[in-house]
């Protein structure tokens, strides 16, 4: 039978308080609770209830608890010490996450009256990026939800730089090409300066017109990049080409293969899967799951095989970032991939009766509990999202114990 158990979390071993009963050892522990009621789902309950036999009460059963009192309170406080240890690690990325939005807004704006100086600044901020990649194989990075459209550039640039590192690093490029991969990257879309803003944030399908100007934009960013004059061969490629795509269907100059330099291409498949889970309409943007699986599916062949492979092995099959529920009906957030076994990652859980700073962050191949079907943010109402921390941005976390392949 499927219960919830109207108690406190810190009441009992459970993980969550909703769960199917499968053993006795769970039989025991609901009966040492001696709650009044117990509710229960037939709906996701393989029985019924049995039928009162006898209005007489129940003689009381002795039931033999193999249960340590004192060491089920430890584990239990030890449970929820881990989970306020990872929320300290991720208000850590996410302050990290905030300086670099930061950073990158001041950048920007200095990039055509102090060139030298935002060249500059832009370059130790990624090479610090670079140097945790190169020497801290377990780096931690979140990119995290924050609010504030119109500010979206600045996310997007982030986005890209740092998932462009992840799957450079992947790649095993030296630290000058890793450089090159984060400013280029940064900077890829430094072309849109030069577009009207009604063609950057209309959520509305561009006219033929429109869709032939925007495609420019790598070409305006080239022209300026040549005006700063700070900026290496491989970052001038990269925001030539980064809309560039393997088959030749992409712009401004519909290159093929390896006609695309090597960085271009991986900022190529990182954009695309970044603009598809964070479109500026909130109605289309995919789940981080959607989005892979829509890029493998039907896309590709429109980029890099080998790096589209590696990028989609170390996100996971279900990416940070994906809102799923699981086997037992409950919510949860996909915070970091499990490398050792793709289809169970390490998720946080979304229950209403538990405060979201002790809600439980669970390893699924521990519970071995497994996700049923993944939600798009715009499915869930408010008040979930805002209990996972998700807003209008998805998260993407690379927890530090993983070690991809």
């Amino acid at each position: 039978m499927f219960v919830q158990l109207n108690t406190s979390w810190m009441k009992h071993d459970f993980l969550i308080n909703n769960f199917k009963i499968k053993n006795e050892k769970q039989l025991a522990e609901i009966w040492r609770l001696h709650l009044d009621e117990i509710a229960y789902d037939p709906d996701k309950s393989d029985v019924e209830p049995l039928p009162l036999i006898s209005s007489e009460p129940e003689p009381e059963l002795e039931v033999k608890v193999d249960v340590n009192e004192q060491k089920r309170r430890e584990d239990k406080l030890a449970r929820i010490e881990k989970i306020k240890d990872r929320r300290m690690s991720l208000g850590r990325c996410e302050n990290a996450y905030k300086s670099a939005v930061g950073s990158a807004r001041k950048v920007m704006d200095h990039l055509l009256s102090q060139p030298a100086v935002a060249v500059e600044a832009a370059e130790e901020m990624i090479g610090g990026l670079v140097d945790k990649l190169m020497v801290d194989q377990e780096a931690t990075l979140q990119l995290v939800s924050i609010k504030g459209k119109s500010e979206n550039s600045y996310f997007h640039a982030i986005n890209v730089s740092i998932l462009s590192l992840m799957l450079g690093k992947y790649l095993k490029l030296n630290a000058d090409q890793m450089r090159d991969l984060g400013v280029g990257a940064l900077f890829h879309d430094l072309g849109h300066t030069e577009l009207p803003s009604r063609i950057l944030r209309t959520t509305e399908p561009l006219t033929m017109p429109e869709r032939k100007l925007y495609q420019m934009h790598p070409l305006y960013g080239v022209k300026l990049a040549q005006r700063i004059g700070k900026l290496s061969k491989g970052v001038m490629e990269i925001i030539e080409q980064h809309h560039e795509l393997i088959d030749g269907s992409g712009y401004p100059k519909q290159l093929k293969g390896a006609q695309i330099s090597q960085l271009a291409r991986v900022v190529a498949i990182v954009n695309r899967y970044d603009n598809l889970c964070n479109s500026i309409n909130s109605e289309k943007c995919l789940s981080p799951y959607e989005a892979m699986s829509y890029m493998y599916a039907k896309q590709k062949g429109q980029f890099d095989e080998r790096m589209l492979s590696l990028f989609i092995t170390n996100m996971g099959v279900y990416p940070p970032g994906t809102i799923v529920r699981l086997a037992n009906g409950s919510i949860a957030a996909v915070i970091s991939i499990n490398p050792k076994a793709l289809l169970l990652p390490n998720v946080i859980i979304y229950d209403p009766n538990i405060p979201w700073n002790e809600a439980p962050i669970i390893d699924l191949s521990e519970e071995q509990l497994k996700i049923t079907e993944s939600f798009r943010r715009s499915a869930l109402p408010p008040e979930v999202l805002k209990y996972l921390n998700l807003g209008e941005r998805v998260n993407y976390y690379i927890d530090a114990e993983s070690k991809p392949s």
